[in-house]
């Protein structure tokens, strides 16, 4: 049994679920918040186990003012296979209303709910790439947003992100970076991850915006966010309704009491 894994169950009160990985044994750390069995759940995925702490206290507040929802929390340990050790959990993890990826953090540590993330690309040699589309409203909300940042800057993340050395040669080639939703694929290079757009005008992120609103008092737009979507990749393998959340304990709690009232699939879980 991993090490790290056991450490991990013991600092947050939760159950190892051993899955093989690629450097040995990929393991998932499941905190679960059951008020009841068949209830509604929410999934929230972090990195690591701070990711967890605003969460998992939303979810003791609004379940002993009786919210009918239950609350899974997972962090993977170290070498773990995210997809694939969700796939082989699956039924223990059972129906979900939605997934949250609580690991990607705020730009600017200001709240914001996510629109695209880039991808990975790999290639022997750099190549110069296409600008990375964006509209007029969304660069001057990001200009807004990040009103500390220049323009090179802004334009190095998010628009034409630089080549660096990739970690490993022989199986990607000689360098790496990042590609966003829009630019295609340089001749020559391969995808390590693919980039991701997610939806806006949903009923999920209805719920959370409003809930991040009410909580910090603050406007809450949807920028492009330069992170890692391979866990919400994963995620959505899961359920579709998957999307990247951080907040206080508050907006948490306005935020299970919002997703209580989405519509909940058909259930099913290993217990049944």
């Amino acid at each position: 049994m991993n090490p790290e894994a056991l450490r991990l169950a013991a600092e947050l009160g939760g159950t190892v679920l051993s899955a093989p990985g690629a450097s040995g044994d990929g393991s998932l750390i499941l905190v679960e918040r059951i008020q009841a069995h068949g209830l509604p759940q929410v999934l929230v995925l972090g990195r690591t186990a701070e990711d967890l702490r605003e969460p998992l206290d939303a979810a003791d507040a609004v379940q002993a003012r009786g919210l009918p929802l239950n609350v899974l929390g997972l962090v993977p340990a170290p070498g773990c296979d995210l997809a694939a050790a969700l796939e082989l959990h699956r039924r223990r993890l059972g129906a979900l209303v939605c997934a949250l990826d609580a690991g990607l953090p705020w730009l600017d540590g200001k709240p914001m709910l996510v629109r695209r993330l880039p991808g990975r690309i790999a290639r022997l040699l750099p190549v110069a790439l296409e600008k990375a589309p964006m509209g007029p409203l969304e660069k001057a909300e990001l200009k807004a947003f990040l009103a500390d940042w220049d323009k090179a800057n802004r334009k190095r993340i998010f628009r034409r992100p630089e080549w660096r050395e990739a970690p490993d040669h022989e199986q990607h080639g000689g360098f790496e970076t990042d590609l966003w939703p829009g630019v295609p694929l340089p001749e020559g290079a391969e995808v390590c991850v693919p980039p991701l757009v997610l939806p806006e005008a949903t009923a999920l992120t209805n719920a959370l915006r409003a809930a991040l609103r009410e909580a910090t008092g603050q406007p809450v737009p949807f920028l492009p966010l330069p992170g890692d979507p391979t866990p919400l990749h994963a995620l959505r393998a899961l359920t579709p309704e998957a999307t990247a959340f951080r907040g206080p304990a508050r907006a948490w709690e306005l935020a299970f009491e919002g997703l209580s009232r989405l519509p909940a699939p058909p259930h099913f879980c290993a217990r049944c």
